[in-house]
């Protein structure tokens, strides 16, 4: 099973299949934001896309990841890397597609320099993540949009 890097070409797929993951709708001004954003991104020094293609047109999996610019720590040079999607079609899984996107994404990122990777994982990709070396770190936590609450 290959997985290949994802072109410009494939942004408006890309930004389907993750809208799809996140449980949204599929059209909206968001997805089109976020396809205008991997289409100018993909193939610079940041953002990576691998997919594996469905035979019948579209992509049956993919993964994107992100290279941040951190502060250095005790395990870590400071440029860590975000698996921001790993999606693999439903007719599609339990074939090794999540397992090449994500390696292929993973050897892109560890390229770039990362020394740290972080995800999140959804039940069902647990274990391909656990498989791969990746352990849970409970210290996570997210503040998005109107969230937040001054004291």
């Amino acid at each position: 099973m290959n997985a290949r890097p994802a072109s410009p070409d494939d942004a408006e797929e890309l930004a389907r299949i993750h809208a799809e993951m996140v449980g949204v709708d599929t059209i909206g001004p968001w997805r089109d934001r976020l396809a205008d954003h991997l289409r100018e991104h993909l193939g610079g020094d940041r953002l990576a896309a691998f997919v594996v293609d469905d035979p019948d047109g579209g992509l049956a999996a993919c993964a994107i990841g992100l290279v941040h610019q951190g502060l250095p720590g005790p395990d870590h040079a400071g440029v860590f890397g975000q698996i921001q999607t790993v999606v693999t079609g439903r007719r599609f899984r339990r074939r090794g597609y999540g397992r090449a996107v994500t390696n292929a994404l993973v050897d892109w990122l560890t390229g770039q320099g990362c020394t740290l990777l972080n995800l999140t994982a959804s039940e069902a990709g647990r274990p391909l993540y656990a498989s791969l070396g990746f352990t849970p770190n409970a210290r996570a936590m997210r503040l998005a949009g109107k969230t937040y609450h001054r004291a």
